[in-house]
């Protein structure tokens, strides 16, 4: 799947260095992917780390970027990203120092605090559920994981929009699509390997990239 991710960098014209962060072990594999599919574009490999936020700032400083440089974070696995995602967040970034990826809540969201009971349903046409990808001015997201590693009483976070709203920068919502799913468990697969030909139909029409 990450060839997949590679690849869309690849083809988008907006791209100009693609940063992988992976696994020491796997990083002369990844180059071999690289060659053999085609990615052109710099490519750097950083270390992953125990969690996200660890993975992320580990690109973020393994990037030669300034401080107005956009940073667009995807993830494996999430491998349909389409150019028309790729080119709306990029888009937006002129306008907004953070943005991310979203469709619309379908499903009722119910809250509970420990799991078995209910505490609360919330209203679905407030709701949206985010996807991939990010994109941040560079200085704006090396500053809120900054922040947050500093923090000795931080808690656990689930994306780098998180973040970036604790220092108070606006954050933008793009609409996404539902080809973007993400494969987590095994049946994902399934459902990746049936969307696929739909999904490369849609990019042929698109004609976006590079």
């Amino acid at each position: 799947m990450l060839v997949y991710s590679l690849r869309t960098a690849q083809e988008n014209r907006n791209v100009d260095v693609i940063c992988v962060c992976a696994p020491a072990k796997y990083h002369e594999k990844i180059k071999e992917w690289a060659f053999k599919y085609g990615i052109t574009k710099m490519l750097i490999l950083a270390e992953s780390g125990k969690e996200r936020y660890e993975s992320v700032y580990n690109g973020i400083m393994a990037l030669p970027a300034k401080a107005r440089d956009t940073v667009i974070i995807m993830t494996a696995v999430c491998p349909f990203v389409s150019q028309k995602t790729m080119d709306k967040l990029y888009e937006q970034i002129s306008l907004y120092d953070a943005s991310i990826t979203v469709i619309k809540a379908t499903d009722a969201i119910t809250f509970s605090n420990n799991g078995k009971m209910v505490n609360r349903t919330l209203q679905k046409k407030k709701l949206f559920v985010q996807q991939g990808p990010q994109i941040y001015r560079y200085s704006v997201l090396k500053q809120a994981h900054q922040s947050y590693l500093q923090d000795e009483q931080r808690v656990e976070v689930n994306e780098d929009s998180e973040l970036v709203l604790n220092l108070g920068v606006e954050c933008s919502m793009v609409m996404g699509d539902r080809f973007c799913i993400k494969v987590t468990y095994p049946e994902d697969l399934a459902i990746a390997e049936a969307l696929y030909p739909l999904f490369i139909e849609q990019e042929k029409l698109y004609g976006g990239g590079e």
